[in-house]
């Protein structure tokens, strides 16, 4: 990553975050954000993740700390997110989606759309107990310790209590290409239309989408933006004759793999935090995570 992907420009990014006349000198921006790369890409809690740059040369090397310098101390991680919010990590994602469109891992010729579950950091079961009866439907809401949670639906016997990331996938790469976290009681075609101009914002658009049957319903809206709505249809609908509607929808479960990938190493599927604005810069951290590690793949020369 350090000799192929130049995180430089962070620095100058986030330079309205800080008054550099004011309170000791804060560790580089960059340096802080190489750290929470490497607390996505290892999975680490906040101490554990200093602890081993602290310790491990390599993790000291490639966040750029010598030998003799000071590590930050765990709670400055926290401190840095929220100095940053929301904004700027949207933009820092936002420019190395452009970083990979500009080396030509991005096709504007399909996008897919999705939703992934993230489970509140509750115990829910724990809530149970103040349960009053089979009817009380209140018992979570009057307990929660995340009161920004909400209850979602995959089905009508399968539900959890959280979060919801809707995500933009280039069908070429898999590199993510917009993401939003809300709370988990959205349908998720209520994602598609923001997600759509955020990628348009981000990369100029793409051609053709596809997704499930759950974000049926935008045809009009995907047609002003010059996009052809391949969503999937539901059975006891219409389907478009058009070729490239079938072979969309062959390629619609490869975002499924990208879910699998950041529950399986980075935890996509776990809250780290109470409220949706820090979930959803966790969120944002792995599918940085996943675009750079695509990013690097393609720029490093392959071995002999």
């Amino acid at each position: 990553l350090n000799k192929t992907v130049d995180l430089s420009f962070i620095e100058g990014l986030v330079k309205d975050c800080y008054t550099p006349d004011n309170g000791r000198n804060s560790y580089n921006p960059v340096i802080m954000f190489k750290i929470l790369f490497l607390q996505t890409l290892y999975d680490k809690s906040d101490r554990k993740v200093t602890e081993a740059v602290d310790t491990n040369i390599l993790f000291r090397h490639f966040v750029g700390l010598s030998l003799d310098d000071e590590t930050p101390h765990w709670t400055l991680l926290g401190k840095f997110k929220e100095r940053l919010g929301e904004n700027k990590f949207n933009q820092i994602f936002n420019q190395i989606v452009k970083l990979s469109q500009q080396e030509g891992l991005l096709n504007d010729k399909l996008r897919i759309i999705d939703c992934s579950a993230i489970k509140a950091k509750v115990d829910v079961f724990r809530l149970k107990k103040d349960k009053q009866d089979d009817n009380d439907q209140e018992y979570i809401d009057r307990n929660t310790p995340d009161p920004e949670a909400s209850i979602g639906h995959k089905s009508k016997n399968k539900s959890w209590y959280g979060y919801k990331t809707g995500i933009i996938l280039d069908a070429q790469s898999e590199i993510a290409t917009a993401v939003e976290t809300t709370t988990a009681s959205p349908h998720d075609v209520n994602h598609l239309e923001s997600l759509v101009e955020k990628d348009i914002q981000t990369t100029g658009g793409f051609k053709r989408l596809t997704g499930d049957k759950g974000f049926v319903g935008k045809t009009e809206f995907l047609k002003e933006k010059g996009i052809t709505d391949n969503i999937i249809r539901k059975d006891n609908m219409e389907q478009p004759k058009r070729q490239s509607y079938q072979k969309d929808k062959q390629q619609r479960p490869s975002i499924e793999h990208k879910f699998a990938e950041g529950k399986n190493y980075h935890r996509l599927g776990k809250a780290k935090h109470w409220g949706r604005l820090k979930v959803h810069i966790q969120s944002l951290l792995v599918y940085l995570t996943m675009n750079l590690k695509k990013l690097v793949n393609f720029l490093l020369p392959a071995p002999a």
